[in-house]
């Protein structure tokens, strides 16, 4: 085999190894705040844009945010406009790989200055400790990226006497269609559009290739790149289908704006920018792959309300499948497994509040239906539970753990109340006893207050009125007790109404008690909200 052939593959492979240390390295070293902020910046489509941007420049690597993303969007915590950002602002910040590559692989050349480098990470890794380790993790990783544009480029060199621009489809519009599809079967081969910009960028500065024949193939590695999405949003939930259905169309449309707006940029090119023919054309392709994903955003966010109708019609919601966020994919991750799983509860206690409305109103209820409606209730929680039992959390991530222990108690009394809403005959004993209907009304008002609260997705849930609620019974409970008690010594007192009235205060004050305390754990459980307050706390 051709040496310059064998010195490209060499180089290729090195960069994507150098990109994988680099992701993996800086995924260690940034711990768990990326995916905080992630969930904490991202409050609308312009920040989720900024944030996708921001994240993916960071960790080198569109493919980890988008898939981040996802599994955001799969739990709850993301919703699809929000998610939909992240993707628009990963696929320009991917885009800062090339402008990496370009500077420091082609104008400073790092190729020799790349091994001290290697040396000085890899002996940062084996015997420095934890955020220092990672980034000696990173840093070798760095180094190798460069180590492999040197190979790539001595390669590239050695071919060019055999490989030439005309070797490959000519700069016709049938010639960039093929390049286009070229450029996606690169991308997933190496699973990396970041490889095939660093080859383009190699060829191009070569002359293995041409300026435009290079950017038809960059339009290709943006479509090619959502595969890993895709991949991602199989047999997940609604919302993470969605979300990776939503990045395939986005980079779809933006690489046909893209197809028809290369001869224009490069006559721009040509005529203007590069009239000497002193320019690099390295940075004019980076440039290229950057204006082109930009000009996509900035023709989608006008239309992102019709955008993301278009996708829910494509894919309606599920019904009755209140366990769908429970995805096999997220349990690599737990902080997304937690939401997700604290998300279900939170479907679950909704729907759950709802019947508790019902039976405390005393309307006339279907008790079959009442009873299918808990056995599938049920049969969510068992499914919930046995999600969380394979969530691996480390015990040195203490917020991690922390949460997990909160989603558990919440599972826990959510459990608890279930059966509570079995026992709706315990009320009947109210019903003619003034004391005790006056609790039913107010227990009644304090649902409906929640469920409004928990259906608005309130940023916090009112919880203090449930806790003086249950106090203030559990205070009262003796003189109480006394008090529906003090005619039992009268004749003809009717012995069993009375135990039923005793019995139905006791069923008000766990019911109460269950809800504020499901109330309280989903809430210490959310991401958003534990930072905001750590936030708080420092602050103070």
């Amino acid at each position: 085999m051709d040496s310059g052939i064998i010195n490209s593959l060499g180089g290729l492979g090195l960069f994507l190894l150098g990109m994988v240390i680099l992701t993996r390295g800086l995924k260690e070293l940034a711990g768990d705040t990326i995916r905080r902020m992630i969930a904490k910046f991202t409050k609308s489509l312009v920040t989720g844009i900024t944030t996708g941007a921001i994240v993916t420049a960071v960790l080198q690597s569109s493919s980890a945010t988008t898939v981040t993303a996802v599994g955001f969007a799969g739990a709850g915590l993301l919703t699809l406009s929000q998610s939909l950002g992240i993707v628009l602002g990963a696929n320009l910040g991917t885009t800062i790989t090339g402008w990496i590559v370009a500077f420091f692989g082609f104008k400073f050349k790092l190729g020799l200055v790349a091994f001290p480098l290697i040396l000085i990470g890899v002996i940062l890794n084996l015997f420095a400790r934890k955020r220092i380790a990672a980034a000696g993790f990173a840093l070798a990783g760095f180094g190798l990226i460069f180590v492999g544009i040197d190979s790539l480029q001595i390669g590239m060199s050695g071919l060019t006497d055999s490989v030439t621009p005309e070797s490959f489809p000519s700069d016709t519009w049938t010639g960039r269609l093929l390049l286009v599809f070229i450029g996606v079967g690169i991308t997933l081969v190496t699973q990396s559009s970041s490889a095939g910009v660093a080859m383009a960028l190699t060829a191009v500065s070569t002359g293995t290739i041409s300026l435009a024949q290079a950017s038809a193939m960059v339009i290709g590695f943006d479509v090619g790149t959502t595969f890993t999405a895709l991949m991602a949003t199989l047999g997940g939930s609604v919302a993470a289908r969605r979300t990776g259905l939503a990045h395939v169309f986005y980079n779809v449309v933006t690489a046909v704006v893209a197809y028809f707006l290369l001869p224009v940029y490069i006559w721009v090119w040509n005529h203007y920018l590069n009239s000497g023919n002193n320019a690099s054309p390295e940075f004019a392709l980076v440039a290229f792959h950057s204006l082109f994903n930009f000009v996509g955003i900035l023709i989608l966010v006008p239309f992102i309300g019709q955008f993301s109708q278009l996708i829910t019609r494509i894919i309606p919601q599920a019904v009755n499948d209140q366990s769908e966020r429970l995805e096999e994919s997220l349990i690599q991750n737990p902080n997304v497994a937690i939401e997700a799983s604290r998300s279900t509860l939170a479907d679950v206690f909704q729907s759950i509040l709802k019947l508790l409305r019902t039976i405390l109103s005393f309307d006339e209820i279907d008790r079959m239906q009442i009873s299918q409606e808990l056995e599938q209730y049920r049969d969510t929680l068992e499914t919930t539970s046995l999600y969380m039992r394979r969530i691996n959390i480390s015990e040195s991530d203490r917020e991690t753990l922390r949460c997990y222990q909160e989603v558990l108690l919440a599972l826990d009394h959510i459990q608890r109340l279930t059966r509570r809403c079995i026992e709706r005959e315990r009320l009947d004993a109210t019903r003619n006893v003034k004391k005790l209907s006056d609790i039913v009304d107010q227990l009644a008002c304090l649902v409906t207050q929640t469920q409004q609260s928990f259906e608005s997705r309130s940023a916090m849930v009112e919880e203090q009125s449930l806790e003086e609620f249950w106090l203030e019974l559990d205070q009262n409970q003796k003189a109480t007790r006394r008090q529906l008690t003090a005619s039992s010594t009268k004749a003809g007192v009717d012995f069993e109404a009375l135990l039923g009235q005793l019995d139905a205060y006791r069923w008000l004050m766990r019911v109460s008690y269950h809800l504020w305390r499901v109330v309280h754990h989903l809430q210490n459980a959310r991401i958003i909200l534990n930072q905001e307050r750590q936030e708080s706390q420092d602050s103070n």
